[in-house]
């Protein structure tokens, strides 16, 4: 078992009964099979804090998996919501890792035609939500000497797809900044990595056509779409493993080749 011999080592950086998991867009197919794994890893030493903006059925279904979680509803682009999640887990607990699942994946905008609505909604999630995120959580954390956060991006910070400009630029830009807060929360006892998943069996690409699903398949070394619960079990090991800082991991099956 994975958590076993984990365990003295999250003793020793003063993990309590009362510490939290907090996973942001825990509603959608990567972060409900993160949130999931997290449990199950962790035999429940770590209580979820499962966030989600749009979707409360499906963010409920979660919960009802998850004995002890509890939902936060909050507009993770804008300051007020922020602190609405921060302000939920601090009366709840302590926070101990953080992954920084939610996300936007359009409009779609080909370079010549980026919108400034575009461009505000794909920085407001993808990008500010996180950035303020791992600010606050980690202030929290470093105040502990303990803590973790897991950032979410994608395979498209590192590729070029037609109309994907801002979501790309997003992307890559968390990315450099997940290597920045390791490096300077690092001595704190907070560390800080990040998952890169390629095309995952979602909702989300469930909606691609069938053209586009096919021309996307042809471009995995694999030669198929992934699955959630991979991207969950790489987020667990980023958050287990005490030595691990700095990460930037794909699981793209090869399409990043």
């Amino acid at each position: 078992m994975l958590f076993a011999p984990r365990k003295l080592a999250l003793e020793s950086v003063k993990i309590m009964a009362n510490d939290i998991a907090v996973v942001t867009g825990a509603s959608g197919g990567i972060g409900a099979a993160v949130a999931r794994t997290i449990h199950q890893k962790s035999e429940g030493a770590l209580r979820l804090c499962l966030h989600y903006n749009g979707n409360k059925n499906a963010a409920e279904a979660v919960q009802r998996d998850i004995p002890g979680s509890f939902i936060v509803q909050a507009d993770l682009s804008t300051t007020d919501g922020r602190k609405v999640l921060l302000d939920s887990a601090l009366a709840e607990g302590e926070p101990f890792a953080l992954v920084n699942n939610a996300g936007v994946d359009r409009p779609h905008e080909p370079a010549l035609t980026v919108s400034e609505e575009g461009f505000d909604r794909f920085i407001g999630t993808n990008l500010c939500g996180p950035l303020f995120l791992m600010r606050d959580f980690g202030r929290e954390m470093a105040r502990a000497e303990a803590g973790t956060i897991v950032n979410v991006s994608s395979v498209l910070a590192r590729m070029a797809v037609p109309g994907s400009a801002l979501y790309r630029a997003s992307k890559a830009a968390l990315e450099a900044l997940t290597k920045q807060f390791a490096e300077e929360l690092g001595p704190k006892g907070v560390r800080v990595n990040a998952v890169v998943p390629g095309f995952i069996e979602t909702p989300m690409t469930d909606a691609l056509r069938p053209e586009m699903r096919a021309a996307f398949i042809d471009r995995i070394a694999l030669g198929r779409l992934g699955q959630p619960e991979a991207v969950a079990e790489t987020v667990w090991h980023c958050i287990e493993s005490d030595y691990l800082n700095g990460a930037v991991i794909a699981i793209d099956g090869g399409m990043g080749l």
